[in-house]
């Protein structure tokens, strides 16, 4: 079972169950199917949601981190450390399988950059080669920058929204629960 599917069931159980046993916090990747690469990277800009009854428009959706009805891909990155990995105080993000989350792109360096918290969530780049942004903010190497809820940030090519697992099962379980 894919995370995405995993955290869809476990949305099913409720928030109790879904915070005890979902990682503190995720990065969302949300994808439209392959078609063409043309209306695949326009689709792909528009952020999603899982359940459709949560449908926006596209302004509405990027600001929120919610699907629209083309893109029904969606990649799901627990932000959770691998037993035995290095930097035990930093959860690290690249290309190969020594990091903590893995995102196999070409654009994605091997090692990325990394999040920790600290009061609440930092990012920074850790001098990958293609670079880290938030917004259309440059993340300088390794000066530490808040991760807000919401906040949509790009590693190389690869769009992500952070969530702590607090907010992620606000906006997509609640009432909503796994349609």
């Amino acid at each position: 079972m894919d995370a995405a599917a995993h955290y869809r069931h476990l949305l099913t159980l409720g928030r109790d169950e879904f915070l005890a046993a979902a990682a503190p916090a995720v990065l969302v990747r949300y994808r439209a199917p392959d078609r063409n690469p043309a209306a695949a990277r326009a689709a792909a800009l528009a952020a999603l949601a899982l359940d459709q009854d949560l449908r926006e428009t596209v302004d509405e959706s990027l600001s929120h981190g919610k699907f629209t009805e083309e893109a029904t891909e969606m990649e799901l990155y627990p932000l959770a450390k691998k037993p035995g990995a290095s930097f035990r105080d930093r959860i690290t993000i690249g290309r190969t399988s020594n990091n903590d989350v893995v995102i196999s792109e070409h654009s994605v360096s091997r090692l990325h950059a990394y999040v920790r918290q600290a009061d609440g969530w930092v990012v920074a780049d850790a001098g990958s080669k293609n670079g880290s942004w938030i917004g259309d903010f440059a993340l300088e190497p390794r000066r530490e920058v808040a991760l807000p809820s919401g906040t949509v940030l790009r590693l190389g090519d690869v769009r992500l929204t952070f969530y702590p697992s607090s907010a992620l099962f606000d906006l997509h379980g609640g009432d909503h629960g796994s349609r």
